[in-house]
């Protein structure tokens, strides 16, 4: 008659060999990557590569690199291959800051291109924000940020016309849009609006930050007001959803 297991007692361990192949392979590989043997921005092996080093099928590999990539390990480049994932950065949202701000410093760079300054009729939720006529003229700018020269951000920013003309002659390109408000422009910045979300990327999106048609971003839309309570600056960013995420701390109230 088989022995019965107290339920106190402890399982027996699994033998051996247990774990299917696309498991073993990826552990692995994620060996290879937690230990730095594989170290962010390097690309792996073809599939047929690693087909042949670990002999094993190209539906065993396929399902290994799909499950590092759901851990966020992996990122895929269309027609390029498998590449090792940036360590995700995190933006700290209880305090209104600048990317270079929040993230500058401990062997961080922030560069940001600027694509496109100039003045357009105002969209109608931007017309409302600062309480403009449809069709007011406002500036708008787009840019795209790096962190250590890999594209991080994809932002279109507007804000009243008076502000954007001062703002052209800053130094847009190696400073925070916040910090040029305070300093150059005289502006008290006290408070934002921020709604996060999720969107994928379109054609644009795609090209100018290096992901695969469709990949799923971190949208994030931010109204900046005045002290006096003037909306300044809207903007709306898509970032790398592979190489951001955002921090809160969130105390619960007595009762």
């Amino acid at each position: 008659m088989p022995k019965t297991r107290k339920p106190s007692e402890t399982p027996p361990a699994e033998a051996p060999g247990v774990l299917p192949l696309y498991a073993v392979l990826r552990e692995r590989l994620k060996a290879q990557i937690l230990e730095g043997r594989l170290r962010p921005g390097e690309r792996l092996p073809s599939e047929s590569e690693l087909t042949q080093a670990h002999g094993v099928s190209r539906i065993t590999v396929r399902q290994a690199l799909n499950d590092l990539q759901k851990e966020g390990l992996l990122v895929k480049a269309h027609g390029k291959g498998s590449f090792v994932a940036q360590p995700a950065v995190a933006l700290d949202l209880t305090r209104l800051r600048g990317l270079a701000e929040s993230l500058g410093g401990a062997g961080r760079t922030i560069h940001t291109q600027i694509l496109s300054l100039g003045h357009v009729p105002a969209p109608q939720e931007v017309a409302r924000a600062f309480q403009l006529a449809p069709g007011e003229l406002v500036t708008e700018l787009q840019t795209l940020r790096y962190l250590n020269r890999e594209p991080l951000v994809l932002s279109r920013s507007w804000m009243p016309r008076a502000y954007g003309d001062r703002l052209s002659k800053a130094d847009l390109a190696h400073r925070d849009v916040l910090d040029i408000y305070e300093h150059d422009l005289g502006v008290a910045v006290g408070k934002a609006d921020v709604t996060l979300g999720a969107t994928n990327a379109d054609a644009e999106r795609h090209a100018r930050l290096g992901v695969a048609p469709g990949a799923a971003l971190v949208l994030m839309e931010r109204t900046v007001y005045s002290r006096a309570g003037d909306a300044v600056h809207l903007e709306k960013s898509a970032y790398r959803a592979d190489r951001f995420s955002y921090s809160l701390t969130l105390e619960r109230g007595a009762g």
